[in-house]
């Protein structure tokens, strides 16, 4: 069964953490060694990353999330999907 989290009601599947996703999310601004210092960054990144949609876009929808009583850790998982993926999983052994 595909992960998946709730953004404004609506359901996203989290997509798969490869190589290759990893240089698509790099390239919206996400970086896996910057996490602490660009904790919202990333989050912004890997929404736009994980529903196909810009950073501008991106922002929106976390910002009517949060406006709609949604919780910044209603999105942990998007952060659990890149620390349990498989790449990461080989950079850290």
């Amino acid at each position: 069964m595909a992960k998946e989290v709730v953004i404004n009601g609506q359901k996203v599947a989290i997509k798969k953490i490869d190589f290759n996703a990893v240089c698509e999310l790099e390239d919206l601004g996400f970086s896996i060694l910057g996490l602490k210092e660009k904790t919202f960054g990333a989050m912004r990144a890997l929404v736009a990353f994980n529903e196909g949609i810009g950073l501008e876009e991106a922002g929106k929808q976390i910002q009517e999330h949060l406006k709609n009583k949604g919780k910044l850790e209603d999105l942990a998982p998007l952060f659990e999907a890149v620390a349990e993926s498989d790449f990461f999983q080989s950079l850290t052994e």
